[in-house]
């Protein structure tokens, strides 16, 4: 599977809880050193003399010790350098952040590694009626147990913000869609990650030499479509009348 996200960020070093070092100040930092100024350094960047030279200045009171001073007169004459501490803080901020970004890309392969499919296809949805039968609080979102219509019970996933705003309640009769391109289905009630599990029988088989599309009666006038390709079909051995089972992930419910 192709990679089509990346989980990306930028590493910022704190002390006492505040913010020490990041990207940004290590490029001040280095600009400092080309230039020999911190009004240089910031024209380069693009930034206000006054948020460089602030900048500098809580890094300076930060440190174990100074990152930037200034020099006077002498050969070559005067202006500002960075320390050798501040070097040895701009090599190792470097290597942190290499372990960092390769971090990064372990979390990238495993975000799109948990995504179903890579392929553009257009969401098509099964429009269903339910009652909310449970409401429970988990962190920031809220399970919902729906009753449908044909008795099965389903869980659903939503934002808190969501049900709030909604102000669902356990009673409350809901229309809730279901992507067809999320469901899975088998001939036997297997065990596998998906939380919800419908049973029902085949009414219709549409085939277009790809792909089929299968028309499910769940009972009590509970009807939802699930898409699988043609050979998948024939491997399954799916035919009109056969009682089969269709699972898919609380995320594929979409409460409206």
């Amino acid at each position: 599977m192709k990679k089509l996200f990346d989980v990306d960020g930028n590493i910022w070093i704190k002390k006492d809880n505040r913010g020490f070092i990041g990207k940004g100040r290590i490029e001040l930092l280095q600009n400092i050193q080309i230039y020999g100024s911190i009004s240089k350094a910031a024209k380069q960047m693009k930034m206000s003399y006054k948020a460089a030279w602030d900048s500098v200045d809580i890094m300076n009171k930060l440190s174990n010790k100074p990152l930037v001073t200034k020099v006077t007169g002498g050969v070559g004459g005067g202006g500002t350098v960075i320390t050798a501490y501040a070097k040895e803080l701009i090599k190792a901020y470097g290597e942190v952040s290499a372990l960092y970004h390769n971090y990064f890309e372990t979390l990238s392969n495993s975000f799109n590694a948990n995504l179903l499919d890579d392929t553009f296809e257009e969401p098509v949805f099964c429009r269903l009626k339910g009652v909310i039968h449970n409401k429970l609080n988990i962190n920031d979102n809220y399970e919902l147990a729906i009753k449908t219509k044909s008795n099965q019970l389903l869980t659903a996933i939503e934002s808190k913000k969501f049900v709030l705003e909604k102000a669902l309640e356990v009673g409350d009769e809901i229309n809730f869609l279901i992507e067809t391109n999320t469901i899975v289905l088998t001939k036997s009630q297997n065990t596998n990650s998906a939380r919800n599990i419908l049973e029902g029988k085949v009414l219709k088989i549409t085939d277009d030499g790809i792909n089929s599309t299968i028309k499910i009666d769940c009972g009590s006038g509970d009807i939802i479509y699930a898409k699988v390709t043609t050979s998948s079909c024939i491997k399954l051995n799916i035919e009109v009348g056969n009682t089969v089972f269709a699972s898919f992930k609380a995320y594929s419910i979409n409460i409206i």
